[in-house]
C-alpha cells in the first residue's frame, strides 16, 4: 500500500478508482467492507468500482451493505454494469438501480453527475440514450471487445467517454501505451479511463485454460507510462488480476 499511496498520489488524473467484483462479497460484514474502504484511502484511492453482473444474488444485500459502509466512513462508490458475466442488463432495471443510489451522499460524482461504467456490452449501447436522460449519469463505458473507434461511435456517441481494460502486455511482450493512444486519439476530447493492474493469470482447468502473462515490472513501468503521458489520462482504474 506504501507503493500504490505514492504512485496514486502523483497522478494528475481526477481519480484514482479500484475495480470490486460485488460478487466476492456475499460473506462481507459491515468491518469487511469498512476495513477495505479505510485501506484504499489510506492509498489515495478515490472510489470502489462496484462491479455487478446480471441477476448476481449477491447484489442487492451486498449494494446496500457496501453504501452504509462508505457513509460511514467518507469513501465513494459507483456502479459498474457487467454485461459479459451473466449476460446483458435489463435496461429498466440500471435505470431504477442508478435512481435509487445516485443521490446518496457515497455516489461518485463528476460534473455533479452519477459517474457510471460497464464490462463489456456494446451490444446494448442503444439502451444507454434512455438510461443517461432517466439518470443525468455520466457514462464512460469499457466497450474494449470492439476497439476506441467503433466504442466512440456507438449509439451516435452515447458515452461521455471510454474505459479501456488494457492493462496487460500481450503474452511475453512489453506493455506499452499504444492502446492508450488510440483511446486519446478517437475520443477526440473526451475523457479517457485508464487501466493498470499488477498482472494477470487465468486457472481454470474446466475450460482448459491456465496461462500467466508477463508482469514482473507490470505494477512500476505502467504506473511510469502514466506519468509519462501528456495530457494524462482524466480516470484511472485499477483491474483485476485474474480473468476468465
Amino acid at each position: 500500500l506504501v507503493v500504490v499511496s505514492h504512485l496514486v498520489h502523483k497522478t494528475n488524473a481526477k481519480a484514482v478508482f479500484a475495480h470490486f467484483m460485488v460478487t466476492n462479497s456475499q460473506n462481507y460484514t459491515a468491518s469487511d467492507w469498512e476495513s477495505d474502504m479505510k485501506l484504499a484511502q489510506d492509498a489515495h484511492i478515490d472510489a470502489f468500482t462496484l462491479n455487478m453482473a446480471w441477476q448476481d444474488s449477491t447484489n442487492d444485500n451486498s449494494v446496500e451493505a457496501a453504501f452504509d459502509a462508505a457513509d460511514s466512513v467518507g469513501f465513494k462508490l459507483f456502479f459498474s454494469f457487467d454485461y459479459a458475466g451473466n449476460g446483458p442488463w435489463s435496461k429498466d432495471t440500471v435505470i431504477s438501480i442508478i435512481q435509487q443510489y445516485g443521490s446518496n451522499g457515497a455516489y461518485f460524482l463528476y460534473n455533479g453527475q452519477p459517474f457510471v461504467s460497464t464490462f463489456e456490452g456494446p451490444g446494448n449501447a442503444e439502451d444507454w440514450v434512455e438510461i443517461k436522460a432517466q439518470t443525468n449519469c455520466y457514462f464512460i463505458p469499457d466497450w474494449s471487445s470492439v476497439g476506441a473507434k467503433p466504442a466512440a461511435a456507438l449509439a451516435n456517441g452515447v458515452a461521455d467517454g471510454l474505459f479501456s481494460w488494457s492493462a496487460w502486455p500481450w503474452g511475453n511482450q512489453t506493455m506499452d501505451t499504444s492502446t492508450d493512444a488510440s483511446y486519446f486519439q478517437y475520443l477526440e476530447g473526451k475523457p479517457y479511463m485508464m487501466a493498470r493492474s499488477p498482472w494477470f493469470y487465468t486457472n481454470l482447468p474446466g475450460d482448459d485454460k491456465n496461462g500467466l502473462w508477463k508482469g514482473d515490472s507490470l505494477w512500476f513501468d505502467r504506473w511510469q507510462e502514466l506519468l509519462g503521458l501528456d495530457p494524462m489520462p482524466e480516470f484511472v482504474e485499477i483491474i483485476s488480476l485474474a480473468a476468465s
